[in-house]
């Protein structure tokens, strides 16, 4: 991250940029009139986090104690995504310093999708990269969001929502199907 964000414009941004990635206006409608996405306390503890913690400005030229873990969920998709945040050393010109957003799914084909977005809108939020590790987005390790963003998104509608959903996927080397635990 190279500028201070709020996660309630983490969270707003990754209503937008699903809704986009689908290209389903629906998606956006949807999220944002049920309030689908919403945060909540990490471990599925009831109730959303307080408003202080979604307001609270993190910055990454600035050490803070508070290292927020939250879950960004879209219920009637039944998607979830956790997002952390870490300080990793104090800030330097090295870009592997600094603070750190973490985006881990559950299995299923949507959360996968979400947390696509969230990834691309925390990127964003913070004007940062989108760090691939593992190459599951791109063949790339540092993604410009934007550019990343432009790669993944759909050109257009898709009839039903798992095709959409099948559509963004396709463009990664993510598995569609959830992972089976065989033993």
């Amino acid at each position: 991250m190279n500028s201070a964000f709020t996660l309630r414009a983490a969270l707003a941004l990754t209503g937008i940029r699903l809704a986009e990635l689908l290209a389903r206006p629906d998606a956006r409608g949807r999220v944002e009139a049920r309030a689908a996405t919403v945060a909540r306390r990490r471990g599925g503890a009831s109730g959303p986090v307080e408003e202080a913690l979604l307001d609270l400005r993190l910055d990454p030229y600035r050490a803070d104690p508070a290292q927020p873990d939250v879950y960004f969920e879209v219920l009637d998709w039944e998607a979830a995504v956790l997002v952390s945040l870490s300080q990793y050393q104090s800030r330097s010109d090295d870009p592997e310093t600094g603070l750190f957003a973490w985006v881990a799914a559950e299995r299923s084909p949507a959360s996968k999708v979400l947390a696509i977005a969230s990834t691309l809108a925390l990127a964003e939020c913070g004007d940062g990269e989108v760090i691939d590790e593992y190459g599951y987005l791109s063949d790339l390790r540092m993604n410009a969001p934007v550019e990343l963003f432009g790669r993944l998104r759909l050109p257009m509608g898709q009839r039903s929502l798992e095709a959409a959903i099948d559509g963004v996927l396709a463009r990664t080397r993510l598995r569609r199907t959830p992972m089976v635990n065989d033993g």
